[in-house]
């Protein structure tokens, strides 16, 4: 069911649309299906959206922050929403300082929830960004998901799934709200390339898969 995003399904972030008629087979087949959910960038199209659940998954919106500004940032997401109509949107915020991180993703949310109260969200944040987790929100608002990556810089460095998702629930983010962003491919150990870094996920309850691109580069589709 479309309503159970973020609750016990894989995600996978597909970067370029145009690839999806020779990809969506593969996804299908990976590691026994366990893939049920993409999220698809703003460049897509309804007709885009429309290919993907009639090759058997669910479709919904990832939406990078591009450095804008809160409102300038949430009104652009609602846009895509009324345009796209996803199942569900992850907002992938990063760049915003430390000292105002907090203060930016209760804004966005505030904003987005005045027009959506009810459409699933789900924040996903670089790692070690617990300490501004609106754990409050993610327990009041039933709609409401964070996940962390377990990669940083520019897929230069790899961290163990388990820490990062201990620091959003060591501040106070609910076990049922958290999930980890899994790398398919990263630089490891001072490796000159890229290597595969996603690990089977066949037992995983919940996450999402940053992205198609990097899981073609590591063979995987």
């Amino acid at each position: 069911m479309a309503d159970r995003v973020f609750d016990d399904r894989l995600g996978l972030w597909i970067i370029n649309p145009a690839t999806l008629p020779v990809r969506l087979p593969r996804i299908r087949s990976l590691q026994g299906g366990v893939i049920r959910d993409l999220f698809l960038p703003r460049s897509a199209t309804i007709a885009d959206m429309q290919r993907v659940r009639a090759a058997g998954f669910y479709a919904h919106l990832w939406s990078a922050r591009d450095g804008l500004a809160v409102g300038e940032y949430a009104d652009r997401v609602l846009a895509d929403m009324q345009r796209l109509g996803p199942g569900a949107v992850e907002l992938n915020i990063e760049g915003v300082p430390d000292v105002r991180l907090a203060e930016y993703l209760r804004a966005v949310v505030a904003r987005i929830r005045g027009q959506w109260p009810r459409y699933r969200l789900r924040l996903n944040l670089a790692p070690w960004k617990g300490f501004a987790v609106p754990a409050d929100l993610l327990t009041s608002d039933p709609a409401l998901y964070v996940c962390a990556q377990n990669y940083g810089g520019n897929m230069d460095d790899l961290y163990s799934p388990a820490d990062v998702l201990r620091d959003l629930l060591d501040n106070g983010a609910p076990a049922g709200k958290a999930t980890v962003c899994y790398a398919a491919a990263c630089r490891v150990l001072g490796s000159a390339a890229r290597l595969r870094t996603l690990p089977d996920l066949t037992r995983a309850r919940r996450g999402v898969i940053f992205h198609d691109d990097l899981m073609a580069d590591a063979g995987l589709l």
